[in-house]
């Protein structure tokens, strides 16, 4: 039994005739008369009478064969859809924009175990200025995956929430840190900060929080972007809010790194268009969720247990965001 004979037998079917069948499958009526009688040999039962001139009814033997062949041709359907998922997945590529909050190297060490699963595939990470742009170049699908904190502007877009950004205190090494390791967001307002100049909605973020509990930010250098604000903090005289995966890294250098009370925590995630993406980047979002999720539960876990953020975090860190040993799962 062919595949071609299947798809000619349900298409006299769903047309009630040879005709009308013939037409709709561009082949010669005699062409689609043969192969039904081929089809009919090779089953040994009549599949179809004719009830008139120009039309065909079921056997009940044909009857029965109908949802079987409709089975066939879904799973063929199903193999096919499977395997260009494959492909796209071997040999595709995603274009990914993130905000200076959400910046290229995050998103890349979140992704490490999609690359190491899919090396072929192509990743263009670029930085836009803000939300709006950001938003923008995702709807007219210049990019495919925008990383952004929330809310984002624009009722057009999906979007996959992946987390909440905490940001931490960074200070330069030998900086008195409390005891505790945390520190009121009250007792903050004369303390020198650097900021990213890109990362506006951060910004906004920091000096809302703390004016609500009575401060005021004191602004001492405006930086492009983040490792260059940690630069400046690592070389003593100014301090930083950073997000808890960059003040691991921080802590690492030599900083001191303190927990806010309040914390300062923004959601944040992947917006999208509202068609379907594609098989690649539908896996690199799973990829990038898991890793984050994966980092979040250890956290939670050592916390349980008595440790700080910044300790669970950085505890945790190696595990999750660097790349796998080769030949591991």
């Amino acid at each position: 039994m062919e595949l071609r004979q299947i798809e000619y037998f349900l298409a006299v079917v769903e047309h009630e005739g040879l005709n009308r069948a013939a037409q709709h499958l561009y082949v010669s009526q005699p062409a689609l008369s043969q192969a039904i009688q081929a089809l009919e040999r090779e089953l040994g039962v009549e599949l179809f009478q004719r009830v008139a001139r120009r039309s065909l009814a079921l056997t009940p033997a044909g009857t029965l064969l109908v949802p079987k062949a409709r089975a066939i041709l879904d799973d063929v359907v199903a193999a096919r859809d499977a395997l260009s998922a494959a492909r796209g997945l071997e040999a595709g590529s995603v274009s990914i924009a993130t905000m200076p909050e959400m910046s290229s190297d995050a998103v890349a060490s979140w992704i490490t175990s999609f690359r190491s699963r899919y090396p072929d595939v192509r990743l263009d990470i670029s930085e836009v200025p803000g939300v709006r742009d950001l938003c923008g170049e995702v709807v007219t699908g210049r990019y495919e995956l925008g990383f952004t904190t929330r809310p984002v502007p624009t009722k057009s877009l999906e979007f996959v929430e992946l987390g909440v950004q905490r940001l931490l205190l960074v200070m330069p090494p030998g900086s008195p840190a409390p005891p505790s390791g945390t520190l009121p967001l009250d007792a903050l307002s004369d303390l020198p900060l650097t900021i990213c100049s890109l990362a506006q909605r951060e910004n906004d973020r920091v000096a809302t929080a703390l004016r609500d509990v009575g401060g005021e930010p004191r602004l001492i250098a405006s930086m492009p972007n983040r490792h260059a604000q940690l630069t400046l903090v690592l070389g003593g005289g100014v301090h930083a809010f950073l997000p808890l995966r960059m003040a691991v890294q921080a802590r690492r250098l030599g900083a001191v790194v303190i927990e806010t009370e309040p914390l300062v925590s923004v959601p944040f995630g992947v917006a999208h268009r509202r068609d379907a993406l594609s098989p690649a980047a539908q896996e690199l979002v799973r990829h990038c969720k898991a890793t984050l999720d994966t980092w979040y539960a250890a956290i939670a876990e050592a916390r349980t247990q008595g440790a700080g953020l910044i300790d669970a975090a950085d505890a945790a860190y190696d595990d999750v965001h660097l790349p796998m040993n080769p030949g591991t799962a």
